[in-house]
């Protein structure tokens, strides 16, 4: 992943197919996923879909997986996070979709406002207009919200006997090549904001 550390539209491009496979797996998630080779077209999609479920819905017989950052974080309260991520999104006019209703702290609310961000980013250097402010957001976001809860999350998930196990480093390591950009130290394992 290295040779995208200067590239802002494709660390957004990397944060919107990890997106894609932290979203529930329906028909139309499993096509895309599988048309970009994102998943093993070997894999039915009925399988994904199950482990999806068991994993993140219904905690095959231990207790789900979050994909919330405010279940990953109670000590912060979920209250206060989703304020804070609301006042993000809204300071940048950035939208949830009102289709999907998700909440802001979804991990995949989360990975689309970082790409968002970076095609900001990309934008604004393209145009030759002033980055830094989305570099900054995008810096802040990382330590305040991702990059605060992904290690333990991804800790765990790595420890699951699920196809999304595999995806933890990928996820990780792009979280790290993001920070790099951005002019931050990368976490240490396990170490948490």
């Amino acid at each position: 992943m290295n040779t995208l550390i200067d590239n802002p539209e494709a660390i957004a491009s990397g944060y919107l197919a990890m997106a894609q496979m932290f979203s529930y797996p329906d028909a139309d998630a499993w096509r895309r996923l599988t048309e970009h080779g994102l998943v093993d077209p070997a894999l039915s999609r009925e399988t994904l879909e199950a482990e999806y479920l068991a994993l993140f819905e219904m905690g095959g017989g231990s207790s789900a997986m979050s994909l919330y950052e405010g279940q990953n974080r109670p000590e912060r309260g979920r209250d206060g996070i989703l304020q804070e991520l609301l006042r993000y999104y809204e300071y940048f006019d950035a939208h949830l979709n009102q289709e999907e209703r998700e909440y802001p702290d979804h991990l995949v609310t989360e990975l689309e406002f970082l790409a968002w961000l970076c095609l900001q980013e990309h934008a604004a250097l393209r145009d030759g207009r002033d980055a830094e402010p989305f570099r900054n957001a995008a810096r802040d976001f990382l330590v305040r919200h991702l990059g605060a809860w992904l290690p333990d999350f991804r800790r765990r998930l790595e420890a699951t006997q699920t196809t999304y196990a595999q995806y933890g480093p990928t996820l990780g390591e792009l979280v790290e090549t993001h920070r790099s950009r951005l002019g931050e130290q990368p976490q240490k394992p396990g170490e948490m904001q």
